[in-house]
């Protein structure tokens, strides 16, 4: 058969492309896996079993990753029996899938391997959790699993929440679901590769899902994509997305991390960093860091040095109350006598709030008594966007709203802001600058990039960041007040502050220029 069976199923994508739209798969939450990600996902795997493998493809698609797989057991010993059993309930995809199936037995054959295949249209999910609720769980029978399950959220009432409660919480995403059930069909040492979102790794709705994922499974390699729109380019996927190897019931050791420009995988950087400076659990978070050079490691060592976490310090930070499109009936266009400004994400800049800039958006919010619940006294507060493209230059962007910034004694803050503050007070003007000098520093944003994926910023990462003690904070404060250079110049002196060493500080001050 001409051509790798990984383009044989490339070529059953395609045609499936043709005749469906980037919409319907977006709702339907099929990415179909490029070739040469699924090549680099089948040679993940460490150790591939003699004689009769048992291999797992939930949400097999067009069975791209299978065709991976068949493909690299060419290059074994002949003599394996594989045995897949493919799950996939969309019926426009099954014969597309068994056609792809049926091109890799006809080649496997030949080359000495004998190979079957099982196609299961039920839901993957509830099968099997309602089988582990109701009736006596399925025994572990896979030697190997690989992924690149479906990305969607599914309602916190729905069935699937329902009977997955004991691994997620919030707004539970579908593929931690498939995630959760191929680890518990996997035999003790079996290997499971996916490719899925980056947002589990880090962040309060998947902190249930971390804990009962990783204390069965051990992570052995992470890829990440340094482009998040690169791994499924053509369905216009703008979530980050990494590949994950793990092994059943194995022993932590080194974390193999690789990182790619995009997904041809031509150059790619490696490095290996020790388990618990990847999946890091002093505060039973289980968050996944990544760092994907020598200056990133440093970084994270020296954040890990800083003698306390942000929610051990007198400060609180929340989201700003106002939902625009909940909260209609109280924006206003212009300014009047029963009006508070509302600022949002483009009112923020580094150290300052500008307001209004005219972008179209409404700047005023009606101060009354139903609007109550949505506004904040006017006080000073350290206001950090939620929300910033990957591909920006800075993650965090911190400023620093003064009262007198408000015309009223009141201010919306839109729900795309975070915002910190003193209870029952308010920050000092050098406690509020060295907190907004420590975000707006290149060694927290590199910092914060290791731990989290998402372009959205946190507040629970935000609390469980290491930070310098208050004392610490107002003397960088001060200095940023005194300071007229707030890049270099203020990057050196929170280095000096915090005890950073002389050459990641020079790096730091080259990062931010």
């Amino acid at each position: 058969m001409p051509g790798s069976l990984t383009q044989l199923a490339a070529n059953q994508q395609r045609q499936f492309d043709a005749l469906t739209s980037p919409r319907t798969r977006r709702e339907q939450g099929h990415f179909g896996t490029a070739p040469a990600i699924a090549d680099f996902m089948a040679g993940m795997f460490t150790e591939i079993p003699h004689g009769t493998v048992r291999i797992l493809d939930a949400g097999a698609g067009v069975g791209t990753l299978s065709a991976a797989l068949c493909e690299r057991f060419l290059g074994q010993p002949a003599g394996r029996h594989l045995v897949f059993e493919l799950w996939e309930n969309d019926p426009k995809l099954r014969d597309r899938l068994a056609g792809t199936m049926e091109g890799c037995r006809e080649v496997l054959g030949p080359a000495g391997h004998e190979m079957e295949f099982t196609i299961r249209t039920d839901d993957f999910v509830l099968e099997h959790a309602q089988s582990s609720l109701f009736r006596a769980a399925a025994d572990p029978t896979f030697d190997l699993a690989v992924m690149n399950p479906p990305y969607f959220k599914v309602r916190k009432d729905s069935d699937h929440a329902r009977v997955m409660a004991h691994v997620v919480h919030g707004q539970p995403n579908i593929y931690a679901f498939f995630m959760a059930v191929a680890a518990d069909l996997l035999v003790d040492g079996g290997e499971m590769v996916a490719i899925t979102p980056r947002s589990y790794f880090n962040g309060p709705y998947f902190k249930r899902f971390r804990k009962w994922f990783f204390d069965r499974m051990a992570a052995r390699h992470i890829h990440v994509f340094d482009s998040r729109i690169e791994a499924f380019r053509e369905d216009q996927v703008l979530q980050e997305n990494v590949i994950l190897s793990a092994k059943k019931s194995g022993t932590p050791s080194d974390v193999v991390v690789t990182s790619s420009a995009g997904r041809q995988l031509q150059c790619v950087k490696r490095y290996t960093l020790p388990y618990t400076g990847v999946i890091e659990d002093s505060s039973g978070d289980h968050v996944v860091r990544i760092a994907t050079g020598r200056l990133e490691e440093e970084i994270v060592a020296a954040m890990d040095r800083l003698p306390q976490r942000f929610r051990e310090l007198p400060f609180k930070i929340s989201t700003g109350p106002v939902v625009t499109f909940r909260s209609i009936e109280f924006l206003r266009e212009q300014r009047s006598e029963d009006t508070a400004p509302l600022l949002w994400m483009h009112n923020v800049r580094p150290f300052v709030t500008q307001f209004p800039p005219k972008n179209g958006k409404p700047a005023h919010l009606l101060v009354s008594d139903a609007s109550k619940r949505l506004l904040l006294p006017a006080k000073r507060y350290v206001l950090l966007k939620r929300f910033t493209a990957k591909e920006e230059r800075r993650r965090l962007v911190a400023g620093i709203m003064e009262a007198e910034h408000s015309y009223s004694p009141f201010v919306g803050l839109e729900n795309h802001l975070n915002y910190v503050y003193r209870t029952g007070g308010g920050l000092s003007r050098a406690e509020a600058f060295g907190l907004a000098a420590l975000f707006n520093s290149a060694l927290v944003d590199r910092y914060f990039r290791t731990i989290s994926g998402n372009t959205q910023v946190n507040a629970a990462e935000i609390r469980a960041m290491p930070v310098p003690d208050i004392d610490t904070i107002r003397k960088i404060g001060n200095l940023a007040i005194r300071s007229a250079d707030r890049g270099v110049e203020l990057e050196q002196a929170v280095g000096e502050e915090i005890g950073l060493p002389a050459k990641l500080i020079e790096q730091l001050c080259e990062a931010s220029q």
